[in-house]
């Protein structure tokens, strides 16, 4: 065999964790130098090209691609729950702004009948994760770098507190005198349909936090008090309407997406009840327009995209995973008053 055909089959052969593993340094390290990125020191970049030589390892084009600022596709998957949500488009909108600066663009990745992404690109992004989630080891299985929004075990993720986020609502009805309450959620279940899973870890988070600031006190938050509405205007509505017939006590409505609270709002409205005079409803999210004249969790979706932009930039590169949480604000307004 040649001396050119030898290198070009060891290239094929060779990975970043051999030659990581040769020099004696870290993935993200040979990252950065293969990339002649900054951050090593002239020593160890040094040896590190001198492994890269004699292994004759060549770089994934994607991270190439990403750390010349050549066109890459970024998949964006976006999952059942979230094809209509407001706020998963003006997530999108920031995206596409943060990528364009490092010369990426969004191609929009489609979920198929099995949950799973119809294909694969360079990089992707995955929204609204949820328990045995099957695009995660798809994806790992793929060997595809992806950032997920939303708590994603071991690999690169970006979230809004919602923890925090539920308990900023709690604590809020709690010092207005609310002592009986019903949450509005996506679904009730643990686990939901595979097609459909409403349930995301989102959801989790914010119904905990929401739920141990309410124990802290010495109260309950029955599970019959937690409501599915499917994250729209007209699942909002009917949970509420239903518990109304059903003659359920409550003075106070936790919305988990401001477009559901808007459907709540008019459900205590068709029943004669007064926002927040009878009943005080609280949102998440704090969409424009939507959200703006209801108390609500404000999300900093900028923030959050920008975010997701950095760490696809260290997943193309190899780096070790790691987490960002973004703050949540609540936003008092008109739609919650003192019970009573």
């Amino acid at each position: 065999m040649m001396a050119a055909d030898r290198k070009n089959e060891l290239a094929k052969t060779s990975s970043i964790m051999a030659v990581a593993r040769a020099a004696g340094v870290s993935k993200a390290t040979v990252s950065r130098v293969a990339n002649n990125r900054p951050g090593v020191n002239e020593k160890t970049r040094s040896k590190v090209w001198a492994v890269i030589e004699r292994l004759g390892y060549q770089p994934d084009e994607t991270a190439r691609g990403l750390s010349l600022g050549k066109n890459v596709k970024v998949g964006l998957n976006i999952g059942f729950s979230s094809r209509l949500n407001l706020h998963f488009l003006l997530f999108r909108q920031h995206l596409e702004a943060a990528l364009f600066s490092k010369g990426l663009r969004i191609e929009h990745v489609p979920t198929d009948e099995n949950g799973l992404p119809e294909k694969g690109t360079g990089l992707m992004v995955i929204c609204s994760t949820f328990d045995e989630d099957p695009r995660v080891p798809f994806l790992r299985d793929k060997k595809i770098p992806f950032v997920a929004l939303g708590k994603c075990a071991a690999d690169f993720w970006v979230s809004s507190d919602e923890y925090s986020g539920g308990r900023q609502v709690a604590e809020h009805l709690l010092r207005l005198g609310h002592v009986k309450m019903l949450v509005v959620a996506g679904s009730v279940s643990g686990k939901a349909a595979m097609s459909v899973p409403l349930h995301t870890r989102a959801t989790s988070e914010r119904i905990r936090g929401f739920r141990d600031v309410l124990r802290d006190n010495g109260l309950d938050l029955p599970n019959e008090n937690i409501l599915e509405g499917g994250f729209t205007g007209l699942g909002g509505f009917l949970a509420v309407r239903q518990a109304l017939q059903e003659k359920k006590d409550f003075s106070a409505v936790f919305s988990l997406s401001d477009v559901m609270a808007g459907g709540v709002i008019r459900a205590l409205e068709d029943h004669a009840l007064r926002v927040p005079d009878d009943v005080s409803v609280i949102g998440f999210d704090e969409l424009p327009e939507v959200g703006e004249s209801i108390t609500t969790v404000r999300q900093n979706t900028e923030e959050l995209a920008n975010a997701v932009a950095d760490l696809l930039d260290e997943a193309a590169t190899g780096a070790a995973p790691r987490h960002i949480t973004v703050p949540v604000e609540l936003v008092v307004r008109g739609t919650t008053m003192r019970c009573g």
